[in-house]
């Protein structure tokens, strides 16, 4: 990616960059837009809810780049990319992702969340989702608390995968179930769904791909330092697919989609990709892991997991609460996005 984006800097022109960048943001855009209406057509047709989809098949479209990484990072002996790559996307999951998405709904000042839901059902995920997602991150820092990662330690957090889908399973329509409709007359089958959804997901990357591309050719070539586009344009640029999602997620009104993402991305994440780099990292040695991932980034990860766990319980409660409580609670949603910018400032100062 650093020396594609370097070729595309060095072609002299800033021709070159803008043509990615615009190309990029037009996948982008077209991409997102397709995910949220596959994925709701897609939980129609299926009779579930569209949390489920986000659940399991976006989730896992959105997790692809970390266990590429992870395969990558066995490779090359360079293990500890991967996990602080896992715990790094988990935390902006939850603090951008999620974030953007509290903010959107505020700026929309509608409840995306409990739209035409009655209020005993409206909540986001039932309590089961709960278990998968907090256990994974209980159990790696178990594991992680000696600075090694075994193999047999491994093959227990993949264990956890298994949890995750019975948790699935049991919860297959939360909410409320969708009416079904006589689909006779539709030309979409739901194999063409599945393929035109998994299409929007690629689309999505590749956009991702030029507008990073796109957007660092621009920016050196205007003299902008490198450290800048590090800090600023690859940053962000690596969670563009997650944050178009979550803008059409938002107009759409969709964003059970998007917490459904966060929480099936977020637990696969950890038990696909931490098994890799346990099984297959560097042979028979231990994997040795830089004691402030643990110190520092999992502790961070940890708690932004329990905050977000914790105010989708309250939401879900909120109604039994007086009106001063419910809307603090509902505030507390801005904090996602304000905890992950103070986290990151105090990553690049320390």
């Amino acid at each position: 990616m650093s020396e594609i984006a370097a070729f595309v800097s060095s072609s002299g022109s800033i021709l070159v960059p803008l043509t990615l960048l615009i190309l990029g943001l037009i996948g982008l855009i077209y991409g997102a837009d397709k995910l949220i209406d596959d994925t709701a057509e897609m939980a129609e047709r299926l009779g579930t809810s569209e949390f489920i989809i986000g659940l399991t098949i976006i989730a896992l479209g959105t997790s692809l780049p970390e266990v590429f990484v992870g395969i990558q990072s066995v490779m090359y002996g360079a293990e500890n990319i991967a996990i602080g790559t896992v715990i790094g996307s988990n935390i902006a999951n939850i603090g951008l992702i999620f974030g953007t998405a509290c903010i959107g709904r505020g700026i929309y000042k509608r409840s995306v969340l409990v739209k035409k839901l009655p209020t005993q059902k409206a909540n986001l995920v039932s309590k089961k989702q709960y278990i998968p997602l907090l256990l994974s991150v209980f159990v790696l820092g178990i594991f992680l608390r000696d600075y090694i990662i075994e193999p047999w330690e491994g093959f227990i957090i993949f264990a956890i995968i298994f949890i995750f889908l019975a948790t699935i399973f049991k919860d297959k329509a939360i909410g409320v179930e969708l009416p079904e409709e006589d689909n006779e007359n539709d030309d979409r089958s739901k194999l063409g769904i599945l393929m035109s959804l998994l299409f929007a997901i690629a689309l999505l990357f590749i956009g991702s791909e030029a507008t990073l591309m796109g957007a660092t050719g621009l920016a050196l070539n205007l003299g902008i330092s490198e450290a800048i586009v590090g800090l600023l344009i690859v940053a962000i640029g690596t969670s563009l697919p997650e944050l178009a999602a979550t803008i059409s997620a938002i107009v759409k009104n969709r964003l059970k989609i998007i917490v459904g993402n966060v929480i099936g991305s977020n637990v696969l994440n950890i038990v696909l990709v931490v098994p890799i780099v346990a099984i297959f990292g560097q042979g028979k040695d231990l994997i040795k892991l830089d004691p402030v991932l643990y110190n520092q980034d999992f502790f961070v990860m940890a708690a932004m997991t329990l905050l977000f766990a914790s105010f989708l319980w309250l939401h879900s409660l909120r109604d039994n609460f007086r009106k001063p409580l419910k809307t603090m609670i509902n505030s507390s949603a801005y904090s996602f996005i304000f905890l992950y910018f103070l986290y990151i400032i105090f990553r690049v100062t320390i």
